[in-house]
């Protein structure tokens, strides 16, 4: 099986413009989440795929494989999909663009997925979460899944919603981990936006309102996205060692 890489790279981002840039220990962040999954050793190659010029010039100057695609895309795995139609690759793998620490055997563990049962074609990672601040965010989005570790829907709202008493149902977060088969992510693509990924802002629901599947793993690891100017500066403690992710 061929596995592919790709960290999709936007520019015009709504809370933070020009993120994938943004210096992290003297190096643009988009750098460090390169070296991340360039230690994931399953990957035949690993791409970061944008839209922005800007960026593709950062990429050729610190030697990273880049490839220019599409500005009208209205999702990672969109952008994933235009990769997927000009590199060859049987397993396509979308590492967040923003999470310059995240842990490669996270990565390992989405393929692994697919490697352990060769039906799936739609792959992710869940975590438990226990922190009652954390569950009830509206950023963090929960996934509930069925004995098959198949989603069975996503959701910012808290879900399971544990209104009951008595014992608790564990709660999950999705860590946004893709992978898709090519077959798939070529079908995911020519879907049109659905009611219920527009309402929610979570993009697997695209597929799975279609009746599509998506496995998930549990991980034990956390990882931290950049998602405002505030986050860098500890992203960079933990970089240089003084912290621990």
């Amino acid at each position: 099986m061929k596995i592919i890489g790709v960290i999709p790279a936007r520019y015009k981002s709504t809370r933070f413009p020009g993120k994938p840039l943004v210096p992290i220990c003297g190096k643009p962040m988009i750098y460090w989440v390169y070296q991340q999954a360039e230690k994931v050793k399953e990957f035949d190659s690993v791409y970061i795929a944008t839209d922005d010029e800007r960026i593709k010039s950062v990429c050729e100057e610190h030697n990273m494989k880049v490839i220019m695609t599409s500005d009208t895309h209205k999702t990672g795995s969109d952008r994933v999909a235009e990769v997927a139609a000009k590199v060859d690759g049987d397993l396509f793998v979308n590492v967040q663009g923003d999470e310059p620490v995240i842990h490669p055997e996270m990565i390992r563990q989405v393929i692994s997925i697919f490697l352990e049962d060769d039906s799936v074609y739609f792959g992710s990672l869940k975590k438990e979460i226990t922190d009652p601040e954390e569950i009830k965010a509206y950023s963090t989005v929960k996934v509930v899944t069925d004995d098959n570790g198949d989603a069975m829907y996503f959701s910012r709202s808290v879900i399971p919603s544990n209104c009951k008493d008595g014992q608790l149902a564990r709660v999950f977060r999705h860590v946004g981990i893709y992978a898709y088969k090519r077959d798939f992510l070529k079908t995911f693509s020519e879907l049109a936006q659905s009611e219920l990924e527009l309402g929610e802002g979570i993009e697997p629901l695209r597929a799975m309102q279609k009746g599509y599947k998506m496995r998930l793993k549990e991980t034990e690891y956390s990882s931290i996205g950049v998602d405002l100017p505030e986050h860098v500066e500890k992203v960079e403690r933990i970089i240089r060692g003084e912290e621990n992710a």
